[in-house]
């Protein structure tokens, strides 16, 4: 479930998504940061800790989506299927339920 949506724009060939999720006990935030330069775009999926840190947990280098999005796109639609993949596969890596919560709270 996507709590919070944020989409920005910084310059010609420069934007970002950062979304937020709360899936299987965890709060996960992703961000796909699109640099003009593709070694300079990142996306990554982080999840917040019980000590409300956050700790980066899947990532993917710009080098294998950058030249699939626009240099001036009109919305956030271009890195949504990127963020789509880094958020999956973060949810593949961590355990279900969360290791820090006691069941049936």
């Amino acid at each position: 479930m996507i709590v919070d949506e944020v989409f920005h724009q910084r310059g010609h060939g420069i934007y970002e998504l950062t979304r937020v999720h709360h899936s299987d006990g965890y709060v996960l935030r992703v961000r796909v940061c699109r640099d003009s330069y593709a070694t300079q775009s990142t996306a990554v999926a982080e999840v917040l800790t019980p000590l409300f840190t956050w700790t980066i947990i899947a990532s993917s280098p710009g080098s294998g989506w950058h030249r699939t999005t626009p240099a001036t796109p009109p919305d956030a639609t271009p890195l949504i299927t990127v963020a789509d993949e880094v958020l999956q596969r973060a949810r593949r890596i961590l355990p279900v339920p969360p290791p820090f919560t006691t069941p049936g709270r």
